[in-house]
């Protein structure tokens, strides 16, 4: 089966930048003489904060894959892998 198309998935800034038309709509209420500024100044900051948002998942899911490998038992002898244990079904009582 293909893997799944995530055309619509937005990464890194794009997804951070989602929330740009709200937080700028409230910057401007909350300081309506402000001007042009706050809105390019949000966009900036939400933009920058996706970059260093994707980079930290990046780097923690590298470390975190890397710790798994290391922690990870070292393989079982053919021998312990081919030994079949027997075990009969248990019946339950009504």
């Amino acid at each position: 089966m293909a893997a799944e198309h995530r055309e619509w998935t937005h990464h890194g800034p794009g997804r951070a930048l989602l929330w740009w038309p709200f937080l700028s709509f409230g910057t401007m209420a909350v300081f309506p003489d402000a001007g042009i500024a706050p809105i390019v100044a949000t966009g900036a900051a939400l933009a920058v904060l996706g970059l260093v948002a994707a980079l930290a998942a990046r780097v923690l899911r590298r470390r975190i894959l890397l710790h798994r490998a290391a922690t990870r038992p070292a393989a079982l002898p053919a021998t312990a892998a081919a030994t079949v244990i027997d075990v009969e079904p248990t019946t339950r009582a009504a």
